[in-house]
């Protein structure tokens, strides 16, 4: 029933579950007491029998009746602590794992997938871990002992009566159950979709409204809304309309009937005694109705099933190896080298080919050339976002999978077009790549690039919230508090993609200025489309398609401004059209 990556996931709560099933199987069993002593009081009442064992019966029943309510509470009890301690863990796991999981495969899931990973499906683990062992083996148990008692009083009659369901129970799941499995798998597809879709909208609500409801109408969101209401129709029609004619089938006035001819049949042919019909009407009307919540229970196991799955699966996913390397410079600080580097998201289609590129310590390297050429990747490799598919990427003199993902990032500052920040005051914006910073550290970071003015016009300055309490700042200005941070984390490598891409021209020099100082004795490298803002680079690298000239190497020509203009078709190309629409 459950997957093995599910019992895996489930594993801590597995004890308090066992304890919870004996707890609440007991309490399942008191449930049919109280009918056994009614009908041992009538059967003792229509023999005539002394009266003497009436209170003790009568006793019995009261006892077993809270006993049945006290065992399920303290039984659900246990679970449901159990699960809240689970959920709170596998959470804290879910965040560890997207640290430690290449943060390429990050890079790639969307912010809604995550949001359902963390919250929604850790959320219906709850039925799984909190109701599973509880209610199912109540329902169960009473199910097995009721019908375990009517088989004692007598067989017969339950296994005709039983027969009646069972044919009825048949013909409607056979009937009308077809294709819930594939069905349920849409819906929680079709859901994970709709959560990606909400939050990718709500982030871009700007551009939606820019482009007015027809353009909202062809967005993402509006296809998975769609896609969503179609699919619940079909999951609700799959799975609600059995469930209601069963459920309409064994109500309490249907099973009587059904209960009720075969029964007297019984007792006319003095089969069985007057009072021993009792128990067919008291505790065989309740029987579908425990077997209609074990169904239910069923349902919804299904879904928290596939919940806990999907999460498991995502923590099954491979850490990214450390290397053995955590402290101290390598061989060739502040270097950085690309050897034979071959790479693709899709490994059947790779995007950079034999790239070969050394970028020396201390100088200012522009990675130019056509959109989707592979520059961010080159700069994401260094990174180590992904793993490259052959050759290697040296830092410091040092294979980048041969250090600790810790060292690594400790040696490089990147500040990228996609600007993130996090709902928290703007200094610990700040003072994200060092926690540690104090106050005056984080101010000289803001001032060297140039947003410290802005901050200070801030509700609460420095502790302002980022997108709250007044705390709403432009694209540019979030740029600055970016290359704030990395001004503060002071990285030997400087990775700048595009970081000046969402400033105004009034601003922009000003941007440089704090770039060049943020720069001074470190290894830059920028990506860039403006050329004029990397023509004094110390190294441009023409990144592009390979092709037959190049030897089949996505680095199509290195060089200074000057010798790339001479040399290079490509850039030289580039910088004509850019010079004739900047005049």
């Amino acid at each position: 029933m459950l997957e093995p990556g599910v019992k895996k996931l489930i594993a801590p709560a597995r004890k308090s579950m066992i304890t919870t099933a004996i707890i609440t199987s007991i309490g399942g069993t008191c449930a049919i007491v109280p009918y056994i002593a009614i009908t041992e009081i009538a059967a003792n009442w229509f023999r005539g029998s002394p009266s003497d064992t009436l209170w003790l019966w009568v006793g019995v029943a009261i006892v077993a009746v809270f006993a049945n309510g006290l065992l399920y509470g303290i039984g659900l009890g246990v679970t449901h602590i159990s699960e809240a301690n689970l959920r709170y863990q596998l959470r804290r796991r879910l965040v560890q794992a997207f640290g430690r999981i290449p943060l390429g495969r990050v890079d790639q899931t969307s912010s809604g997938s995550i949001r359902k990973m963390v919250c929604d499906d850790t959320a219906a683990i709850h039925t799984l871990v909190a109701h599973l062992a509880g209610d199912a083996m109540n329902s169960i148990t009473a199910l097995v002992v009721g019908i375990g008692y009517l088989m004692w009083v007598d067989w017969q009659l339950t296994l005709l009566i039983l027969g009646v369901w069972v044919l009825i129970f048949v013909v409607v799941t056979g009937t009308m159950m077809r294709g819930f499995t594939e069905s349920t798998s849409q819906f929680s597809s079709a859901k994970t979709e709709l959560s990606a879709a909400t939050v990718e909208m709500v982030e871009g609500i700007k551009e939606i409204k820019n482009f007015q409801a027809a353009a909202t109408a062809r967005t993402r969101f509006d296809k998975a809304r769609r896609y969503f209401a179609e699919i619940s129709y079909q999951w609700l029609a799959a799975s609600g309309k059995p469930m209601a004619i069963i459920s309409s089938f064994f109500q309490p006035a249907v099973i009587l009937v059904t209960i009720a001819p075969p029964t007297v049949w019984f007792v006319s042919k003095d089969w069985l005694e007057p009072a021993y019909a009792l128990p067919f009407f008291m505790v065989g009307v309740g029987l579908p109705v425990g077997f209609l919540q074990f169904v239910q229970i069923m349902q919804h196991l299904f879904t928290a099933n596939q919940a806990a799955q999907d999460t498991a699966d995502l923590l099954d996913i491979p850490h990214q190896p450390d290397g053995p390397h955590t402290d101290g410079p390598g061989p060739k600080p502040g270097e950085v080298e690309l050897t034979d580097v071959s790479f693709g998201y899709n490994p059947e289609n790779p995007i950079l080919r034999n790239v070969n590129l050394r970028i020396p310590a201390g100088s200012v390297t522009a990675l130019v050339g056509p959109s989707g050429g592979g520059k961010t990747t080159i700069a994401r490799l260094i990174a180590r976002f992904y793993d490259v598919d052959a050759g290697a990427v040296k830092v410091d003199g040092l294979d980048v999978r041969e250090v600790s993902n810790q060292w690594l990032l400790n040696q490089i500052a990147i500040v990228f077009q996609d600007i993130a920040l996090a709902h928290d005051t703007v200094a610990n914006n700040i003072a994200l790549g060092n926690p540690q910073a104090s106050r005056d550290e984080i101010v000289e970071a803001a001032k060297s690039a140039c947003i410290h003015d802005r901050i200070m016009r801030l509700p609460h300055g420095y502790d302002t919230v980022i997108g709250g309490d007044g705390g709403f700042l432009s694209g540019g200005e979030k740029q600055r508090i970016t290359i704030a941070r990395a001004y503060l984390h002071n990285a030997p490598i400087l990775i700048l993609d595009e970081a000046t891409a969402q400033t105004d021209p009034q601003s922009e020099r000003d941007i440089h200025a704090a770039l060049a100082a943020l720069a001074k004795g470190k290894t830059v490298i920028i990506i860039a489309h403006r050329l004029a803002t990397i023509a004094a680079a110390d190294l441009i690298a023409v990144i592009g398609e390979p092709t037959a000239s190049t030897s089949e190497t996505s680095v199509l020509a290195t060089g200074t401004h000057a010798e790339l203009l001479e040399r290079s078709e490509t850039y030289r190309t580039m910088w004509e059209k850019q010079q004739e629409v900047a005049k």
